[in-house]
């Protein structure tokens, strides 16, 4: 490879257990002996990637935040005479404007793109849960319906659909990134996140088995659940972090869990079969059967809670948001109280100054 070569995973987006962005945190140090930078961690890739999306305001940053985190990666990128590794799976959602901000400062180094693509189902799952966090409370089939509904009746659609294609619509994905770049540095991996990461070490020239995967656990149907009902009972969404902390600690720390329901992808089929020829069509770098990893048979899906234990919950997110607004109450009736304090002031000296101007006239 180049002397500067950077292999940038675009995922798809809102993957169900992010394989990558988590490997690469937990083997940065391993990497780096081998001669490859990982030149952002998880949290600061995810705010490149606000910065890029104009999306901070969602997830409660401000521009501020997230300024200038863009330039700093693309620098580190620059620095390193060798081959680089970075993860934005939600990247691939940008539009060519975007695109051409992220890809400007990199003129000059070979990029290689690999996209990776998990089960159907998990897709839909893991949108489902990144849709609970923007504050929605649509349950995961009501949602699967409505991103499956421009499949159905070209043209209809919904916030919810536009925004899933947006990240998940190979074809077009594969459209907009690979028109600027040599067809063949533009790889798609489909298959389970272990085959993810295999591919994603091979496209970087390692050795599939030489780091072993980190696997996260997926967000299990439970807290989603849970996150659901307190969106339905509340009348404004949460803040975003607060959402984010309800979904963490109500979350099971088991990566054998699998909670993706089993949603019915037959009708995907013809999408797929688009997907793959367009794929092959362009000449990009497809390491695997895409309708086999895309449409295989579901696993069956863990049980929700039931309905107790999600009042209960739900009951005590109200609680704490009623007690925030409780504060919230007394701090305006503190601050009118104040402020009719000074108005009353404020006419006192007025008065007063009215009807001391005729002595100062005199002297």
């Amino acid at each position: 490879m180049a002397r500067r070569t950077l292999i940038w995973h675009l995922g798809l987006a809102d993957a169900a257990r992010p394989v990558v962005p988590a490997g690469l945190e937990h083997h940065r140090d391993a990497l780096r002996d081998l001669g490859v930078e990982v030149v952002a961690d998880r949290r600061e890739a995810e705010l490149a990637t606000h910065e890029l999306l104009r999306t901070h305001e969602e997830v409660g940053l401000r521009r501020r935040d997230v300024e200038g985190r863009w330039a700093r990666i693309a620098d580190r990128v620059w620095a390193h005479k060798g081959v680089s590794l970075l993860s934005t799976p939600q990247l691939g959602a940008a539009d060519k404007d975007r695109l051409r901000l992220a890809l400007d400062p990199l003129v000059g180094v070979e990029v290689h793109l690999v996209v990776t693509v998990e089960h159907l189902a998990d897709q839909l799952y893991g949108a489902w849960v990144a849709d609970l966090l923007r504050g929605s409370r649509s349950g995961a089939r009501k949602h699967a319906r409505r991103v499956e509904l421009p499949l159905l009746e070209p043209g209809a659609g919904t916030a919810a659909s536009a925004r899933f294609w947006a990240g998940h619509e190979l074809g077009s994905l594969l459209a907009r990134w690979g028109w600027t770049m040599h067809a063949d540095r533009l790889h798609v991996v489909p298959g389970d996140v272990r085959a993810h990461w295999a591919g994603l070490l091979e496209v970087a020239g390692l050795e599939a088995g030489s780091l072993p995967p980190v696997v996260p656990a997926y967000v299990d149907p439970a807290s989603a659940a849970l996150l659901r009902e307190v969106n339905r009972r509340v009348d404004e969404p949460l803040p975003y972090a607060e959402r984010l902390a309800l979904l963490e600690e109500w979350s099971v720390d088991d990566p054998a869990a699998t909670p993706a329901p089993a949603y019915d992808v037959r009708g995907y089929a013809a999408l797929v079969d688009r997907w793959a020829a367009a794929a092959t069509r362009a000449g990009h770098d497809l390491r695997g059967d895409l309708g086999g990893a895309v449409l295989a048979q579901p696993v069956i899906a863990t049980a929700a809670p039931g309905p107790r234990v999600r009042w209960e919950v739900a009951a005590q997110a109200l609680a704490d948001v009623l007690g925030e607004q409780a504060a919230l109450r007394d701090r305006v009736a503190r601050l009118e109280r104040e402020v009719e304090t000074l108005d009353r002031k404020r006419r006192t000296w007025k008065r007063r100054a009215r009807e001391q101007q005729p002595l100062s006239a005199v002297s």
